[in-house]
């Protein structure tokens, strides 16, 4: 496990080398854009995405990267902005505080949904995906079963020891609270740091928004220009979320949206 404190005293010591570290994340609840708006700001030159999307190294119990040097050498690049896109450090509790330990002026691009829609929508993923032994991520197969088990689930070190896949993954009401989880980032930097946007906002007018993320990192919008397709994931309309996840939904998340607004600063569109 990856010593953070010694992490901080590294960093607070010296500068880090310019290019060695990240300086640009890509925070979004996952299912909610994360990888469409990754691959778009990858086609800007001043922008460096690395080989690896979600290193998820700021998270001491779900790193896909684990050696400290593989993960800054990941952002070897000339390039203005480095990204680290990793999903994991909205909802996980422990990584704003080292995030602004090591990268204090670090700029932050939040990009949500619906939470009901995203909650759902994360649930088929973790059906749809497996792990290498062929079963997938979710042994639980339906959707109420899995809301009604969360707070077990929450509760249960056992599960957090020995669950398959990222622990809040699991968590569907949970990581889907993003005010709890944009006032932990709120609390320890400034504002003027992020850009909000939402899928829907993305999914409606990509260049409008991908013009607005080109102001507030001071770039050329020019080079975005020539992005034909965009892929947006909408798995839902197939499958539409079980009417009886419903109730369960709308105790748990009551008011989350009105609630972000209100820290993003505007009304965002949650229509996805």
């Amino acid at each position: 496990m990856i010593n953070f404190s010694m992490l901080r005293s590294l960093f607070s010591r010296r500068e880090p080398a310019r290019g060695l570290t990240p300086n640009l994340f890509i925070l979004g609840a996952g299912k909610s854009g994360t990888t469409t708006l990754s691959v778009a700001l990858m086609r800007h030159p001043d922008i460096h995405l690395n080989a690896v999307k979600e290193p998820s190294f700021f998270c001491s119990y779900f790193q896909v990267v684990k050696n400290p040097i593989d993960y800054f050498n990941l952002f070897d690049s000339p390039a203005r902005y480095r990204v680290d896109a990793s999903h994991v450090y909205l909802s996980n509790p422990e990584t704003p505080p080292v995030i602004r330990a090591l990268f204090p002026k670090a700029r932050f691009i939040v990009i949500l949904r619906d939470p009901k829609n995203r909650a759902y929508s994360l649930f088929r993923h973790m059906r749809r995906f497996t792990c290498e032994d062929g079963l997938p991520y979710e042994d639980i197969p339906d959707f109420v079963t899995a809301l009604e088990k969360e707070d077990e689930r929450f509760l249960s070190e056992s599960f957090l020891e020995n669950c398959r896949q990222y622990f809040w993954n699991y968590m569907y009401c949970r990581s889907s609270k993003y005010d709890e989880q944009i006032e932990r980032y709120l609390s320890l930097f400034n504002r003027s740091q992020f850009h909000f946007l939402s899928l829907a906002e993305l999914s409606r007018d990509p260049l409008s928004a991908i013009k607005d993320i080109a102001k507030f990192l001071d770039i050329r919008y020019a080079p975005f220009r020539s992005i034909k397709s965009w892929k947006f994931n909408a798995d839902e309309a197939a499958d539409p979320r079980p009417a009886a996840a419903e109730k369960i939904l709308n105790a748990a998340l009551d008011g989350v949206t009105q609630r972000t607004d209100r820290l993003v600063g505007r009304k965002l569109d949650w229509s996805l």
